[in-house]
């Protein structure tokens, strides 16, 4: 198959959605491709963005899936009520609107009912257990549909070993991309304005330009335009 007609679905947070003001790797590689449909989120867990993933799959069909993993430990509350939205969203200082009807709280422990969830009801091996189980189902997923799965971390989660193991064919366990990037050349351009975790344009770029060519994807000249523009070597 040609590679300007593969079509990509991909899911993942803030480091990775393209809806947002700030430009990103999957923003770029949409601008400079139509084969890339983007059905991650701000801010939101790893549930949603693998919930979106199966429910993409289970209508389309695709070429190949990239999920890219954010950190554990976040909380997505549907939101049922107005009064849930005052008490919950609006007091919020910096997760203060939804998504889809989701607030994407994120780990803040603002208020009260967070505070003892953290203290007292949340499970970490738990919720790691439950996300290798998610990402082995949907590997069989993706072969039973045809497609190919690509899976990165945006941040870093402590796999056990016989997790790393049997997810080798998915993902490198040992590769956190919001690592690579505070230990890269291009963390010197971040913004931390508003506590702002989403890396820099000229990162962004680079990520793009990287994921392109495993895709195979036909934008080498759009990449290479982009970097002189930007000076980028």
């Amino acid at each position: 198959m040609s590679s300007i007609n593969k079509k990509i679905l991909i899911s993942g947070c803030g480091f990775s959605w393209s809806g947002q003001e700030k430009p990103t790797w999957v923003k770029l590689l949409k601008i400079m491709s139509n084969s890339i449909t983007d059905v991650g989120g701000p801010a939101v867990s790893n549930q949603f963005i693998i919930n979106n993933v199966v429910e993409q799959l289970s209508k389309n069909e695709f070429d190949c899936v990239i999920v890219q993993l954010t950190s554990i430990g976040k909380l997505d509350v549907e939101i049922c009520s107005t009064e849930q939205r005052c008490k919950l969203v609006d007091n919020d200082s910096l997760r203060n609107f939804t998504y889809n009807n989701i607030w994407p709280s994120s780990m803040s422990k603002e208020h009260p009912s967070k505070e003892l969830y953290y203290q007292w009801l949340y499970s970490p091996n738990l919720e790691i257990m439950s996300l290798w189980k998610d990402l082995i189902l949907l590997s069989s997923y993706c072969k039973v549909k045809n497609c190919k799965l690509v899976v990165v971390q945006g941040y870093k989660i402590n796999w056990t070993d016989d997790q790393k193991e049997s997810l080798v064919d998915v993902l490198d366990t040992n590769k956190v991309l919001y690592d690579d990037y505070k230990k890269g050349i291009y963390y010197t351009y971040h913004d931390s304005t508003n506590k702002n975790t989403v890396p820099c344009l000229e990162y962004q770029v680079a990520l793009a330009e990287e994921i392109s060519a495993y895709l195979e994807l036909d934008i080498k000249l759009k990449i290479n335009k982009l970097k002189k523009q930007l000076k980028i070597a």
